[in-house]
């Protein structure tokens, strides 16, 4: 009960005061039965956690006297919580609070009001719960929060203001870090950082104070404000390593990869064993494509905590990159034994296997993957492993016996399908793939682009612009679209004016891509603007020398007289790809 023990004698206790001791039992009582088996939800994440009302488990029971009035208030709440009245059960723990002065009660109302979205009464249920318990730094938070919601900015400030002493009292050190958190889950983020400001204000000196600031403004993506805050706590903290750490990252976000690398190695020279900046070093040097030295930093990191399994991974990823498999198979081996990184290490064991040119025990490893992020893709290329050792069946049905967690996963499946049929080819069973799929999905992009590429190889023009046109509709802006089109039309048809402006189109969208400046090159060619052409495919060679931009490039310096330069660009082209057909059949055309 709230309040503390009346001095006078029980029966002489006011008649509101003895029934606030009876019903304060019969609620505990009655609400832990309705929702007996569920799990405890901390009080704090009410302001951001929408769960439903009955996953929400009051205080524990006690025994005692009932009140039938309130009795059945708490049951018809409850009841109307299961059956989505969410309303009417507000009404109930509202009407049971008021009565009683039961915070649990007070609580329940606020869950329930914030699930059910309704914040005018929500900050009733709140205010409420701070009158009855107003000691709890939860309640407290939650009304600043519902406050805050509700544009009373002011008294929101003046409340968090007043709870940095309690926090402070309760987590010593992390007063305006919970306060920071509590404001990040808000989506006016302008009128959060207002506030935490007014109430970091006065604690100018205060390192935990600013970088709780700073964390929030980037966390809010003000970047540049955040930099200079925690520049600032650094200053007054140099030993702060989670404002160093979180600059470097900022840094990083705005593309001054050096300075945040620059940040870090200092701060690794007055704190050597800090192993949260190691790591943030280490995983910058990656993005920085310093392989070498990010190396050295992880094996540190693994010399200094061989049993850290984090650092084993980001080694076994490390070695792949850089060419290792050997290495990376060791560290991933060890993996396998660790229940958060078993599937991940099964996976890139299968694709290790891949490279060496084990089909069988690559598809052994994909097939332990059967969870997490890395599930579909050992999936599909245990597929692909299959129909290459020659059972297309075999792959087809357990491509199809997967089932996608998003309609993205769903088309993925889908193109493996198909893509599986087209390697072999069995074009036609691709091309029905794709139909019955856009059948279920019609406006999907990926599929739609997908048979229209297919419908080119099997000369169905008329698909092909269909489907692209189709895309076109939705997404004029479609560069790969345009492309596509505009390159079938110049390649297959006379339309090469239409060609010329789709490909413009693509080229303005995507004005480095190799493909789009190859096709521009193309366009040119069949047009009859040879020397622009040169220059396009010239361009598009020099960014990737691949096969078929060779072939055009060869073709465009032929027909202007260059036929050692042409000879020399197809002949350097099908030392990679020997067997790309357009380089042939190019070579074929003008008698070599």
């Amino acid at each position: 009960m709230p309040g503390r023990r009346p001095k006078v004698p029980a029966r002489a206790a006011p008649p509101a005061l003895v029934r606030r001791r009876v019903v304060g039992v019969t609620f505990h009582a009655v609400a832990a039965l309705m929702v007996v088996g569920c799990s405890t939800v901390p009080t704090s994440t009410v302001t951001a956690d929408e769960r439903k009302p009955d996953e929400v488990v009051s205080a524990p029971s006690s025994a005692g006297s009932v009140s039938s009035e309130v009795l059945l208030k708490v049951l018809v709440a409850e009841f109307a919580a299961r059956r989505g009245e969410l309303s009417v059960a507000l009404d109930n723990y509202l009407a049971v609070a008021r009565e009683t002065g039961e915070a649990a009660a007070a609580e329940r109302a606020v869950r329930i009001a914030v699930f059910a979205r309704d914040e005018t009464r929500g900050l009733e249920a709140a205010e409420l719960w701070v009158e009855v318990a107003p000691g709890s730094t939860d309640a407290r938070q939650v009304l600043a929060a519902l406050q805050l919601r509700a544009g009373k900015e002011e008294a929101a400030t003046e409340g968090l203001i007043a709870l940095v002493p309690r926090l402070e009292a309760d987590t010593p050190g992390q007063a305006f870090a919970r306060i920071s958190d509590l404001l990040a889950r808000e989506r006016d983020k302008a009128a959060a950082l207002r506030v935490m400001e007014r109430v970091v204000a006065g604690h100018e000196e205060d390192a935990a104070a600013l970088f709780a600031f700073g964390n929030l403004l980037a966390r809010s993506g003000e970047l540049a404000r955040a930099s200079e805050v925690l520049e600032r706590v650094i200053a007054l903290d140099p030993d702060l390593h989670q404002a160093v750490v979180l600059l470097a990252r900022i840094r990083q976000r705005e593309g001054d990869t050096a300075g945040a690398l620059d940040a870090l190695a200092k701060a690794l020279e007055r704190r050597p064993d800090d192993k949260s900046i190691r790591m943030t070093y280490a995983r910058l040097l990656v993005d920085a494509k310093r392989f070498e030295e990010a190396r050295e930093q992880f094996e540190r990191l693994s010399r200094d905590d061989p049993s850290n399994k984090d650092v084993k991974y980001a080694l076994g990823l490390l070695m792949l990159q850089t060419n290792r498999p050997a290495e990376a198979k060791a560290y991933f081996e060890v993996l396998t034994d660790d229940p958060d990184r078993r599937d991940a290490a099964w996976y890139y064991l299968g694709q290790i296997a891949e490279v060496a040119k084990d089909p069988a025990t690559a598809m052994e490893h994909y097939r332990r993957v059967d969870r997490g992020e890395h599930r579909l893709n050992a999936q599909v290329r245990l597929a692909a492993l299959l129909a290459d050792s020659g059972e297309v069946d075999r792959a087809r049905s357990l491509l199809q016996g997967l089932r996608g967690d998003n309609s993205q996963e769903s088309v993925r499946l889908v193109r493996a399908e198909a893509e599986i049929l087209v390697r072999h080819e069995q074009l036609e069973a691709a091309m029905g793939v794709y139909d019955a799929a856009l059948l279920e999905m019609p406006s999907s992009t990926d599929l739609l682009y997908a048979r229209a590429m297919l419908a080119e190889k099997l000369g169905r023009l008329e698909v092909l612009e269909r489907d692209l046109r189709d895309i076109l509709s939705r997404e004029p802006n479609n560069a790969d679209a345009l492309n596509a089109l505009g390159y079938t039309l110049a390649d297959r048809t006379d339309r090469v004016e239409e060609a010329y402006e789709l490909v413009k189109r693509a080229l303005e969208l995507k004005p480095d891509d190799h493909y789009v400046i190859d096709s521009m090159g193309w366009v040119l060619y069949r047009l009859g603007r040879h020397q622009e052409a040169l220059e396009h495919l010239r361009r598009a060679m020099a960014i990737s020398p691949d096969a078929e931009i060779a072939a055009h490039l060869g073709e465009v310096l032929w027909v202007l007289g260059e036929r050692e330069e042409a000879r020399s660009v197809w002949e350097t082209a099908l030392k990679s790809t020997p067997e790309d057909k357009k380089l042939l059949e190019v070579k074929r055309r003008f008698g070599l």
